[in-house]
């Protein structure tokens, strides 16, 4: 899915103390009020007050949404989804453990939560802005929610074409941007602009490029399409601008306002400059004193193209 990155402007920089106590490598941080909160890559969340499992598995969509952490976790051999809502102002309870989830697979909810939902089909996109949280379901459709799961709008997910690849419909990402307006874009380059409270398409077309699209990051309306086999694509006014094939997948990227930063397979890129080669596996940025920093698989931080 694309992210929304998260700045720790003039915060302390915790990844190294939280790499002492973390079980597993970081899968996201989110910074709230002041404090860090850190996802491992298997559905760990590590907060100030300690480490806590409320999953019974890995996280596969995360956003914060006001007070609260807003996830979804999918364990596809039990063909199970649930889609909760954490509160961040207490403290996050430990859930059941995979083996009794297997006993109670129709009862199962999230620990703690405000909200716990089952999602039949597979959750393949989250993002929130404001009050509201927008997400796609394999199969169903695109979906509103306020932060209390109360359901504001749905749509149809992409039409399919006949000679289209396979899955090439599905939705890969949801990007916001300002005016309250969303943009959804499917594996194979079609995009939505969506209004955000209505619902209603203000437009539809598509990138015209062959692409598995996998991740969407954008800075307003200036997008960073990153494809499965490597290759990455600026868009502005729905026109390429530069394309560029890496080594690897983008993990994470930003815009600087003169160029897009990429962390890709153990690499530092500039989209339309340098790479610089890394020790370690790069999972996403975060920003320490108006300088951008890496956030690695061992939770370490160091600066981007350092």
């Amino acid at each position: 899915m694309g992210v929304k990155i998260q700045t720790f402007e003039g915060m302390v920089d915790k990844s190294r103390q939280f790499r002492a106590n973390m079980e597993r490598s970081p899968w996201k941080q989110f910074q709230y009020e002041n404090s860090t909160i850190t996802i491992d890559v298997d559905g760990k969340i590590t907060t100030e007050q300690g480490i806590f499992e409320p999953f019974p598995c890995q996280i596969t969509n995360a956003v914060i949404c006001g007070n609260s952490l807003i996830a979804t976790w999918v364990d596809h051999e039990l063909r199970l989804a649930r889609m909760a809502k954490i509160s961040l102002e207490n403290e996050i309870k430990n859930g059941i453990t995979k083996a009794q989830l297997r006993l109670n697979r129709n009862t199962a909810m999230v620990e703690g939560a405000i909200w716990c939902h089952i999602l039949d089909p597979e959750p393949l996109a989250l993002m929130a802005q404001g009050n509201k949280v927008f997400f796609a379901l394999w199969s169903k459709g695109m979906y509103c929610i306020d932060s209390d799961a109360n359901e504001i709008w749905r749509l149809p997910l992409f039409d399919s074409e006949a000679k289209s690849p396979p899955r090439s419909e599905e939705v890969a990402a949801i990007s916001t941007i300002r005016d309250e307006k969303i943009v959804v874009w499917s594996k194979g380059g079609k995009f939505r602009e969506i209004d955000s409270n209505s619902g209603a398409i203000l437009n539809e077309s598509k990138i015209e490029i062959e692409c598995d699209l996998e991740k969407v990051f954008n800075h307003e309306e200036i997008f960073l399409l990153s494809s499965k086999d490597g290759w990455a694509w600026e868009v502005r006014n729905s026109q390429v601008t530069v394309a560029r094939k890496l080594r690897g997948t983008i993990q994470d990227a930003v815009f600087d306002n003169e160029d897009w930063r990429v962390i890709s397979w153990r690499e530092d890129i500039l989209m339309r400059g340098d790479s610089v080669e890394r020790s370690e596996l790069g999972v996403q940025f975060v920003k320490f004193n108006n300088v951008w920093h890496v956030l690695d698989n061992q939770g370490q931080t160091s600066p981007h193209m350092g």
